[in-house]
């Protein structure tokens, strides 16, 4: 997990590169993020709700970015006030299902 000042700089400039526009469709399951022009999806991760765990932290819940140059990305969040705090890459679509799903 990368979470520092660099690397919430870095995942705000993947989000300035996002595409603000895509198809809105209806999802099947929490592992449906959709076609490749789906974006800004809410994520957490695999095993965490809020406010119902009680170990839940920073880092737990984020954004879906898509595929950009480094790979797929999640931009992850602080949970009070909710801040962009550092990004996650993953080489594949499969691999970040693996740890993320739709919240």
């Amino acid at each position: 997990m990368t979470i520092s000042q660099d690397a919430a700089r870095s995942a705000l400039s993947f989000c300035q590169a996002t595409p603000k526009t895509g198809r809105l469709k209806p999802r099947r399951s929490r592992a449906d993020f959709g076609e490749a022009d789906s974006y800004w999806l809410k994520v957490r991760r695999i095993g965490r709700k809020y406010p119902l765990g009680d170990d839940v932290r920073d880092g737990d819940f984020g954004i879906y970015l898509g595929l950009h140059d480094e790979g797929y990305l999640v931009a992850l969040q602080a949970m009070f006030p909710p801040d962009i705090i550092g990004y996650e890459r993953f080489h594949s679509l499969g691999d970040l299902k693996a740890h993320w799903e739709l919240d």
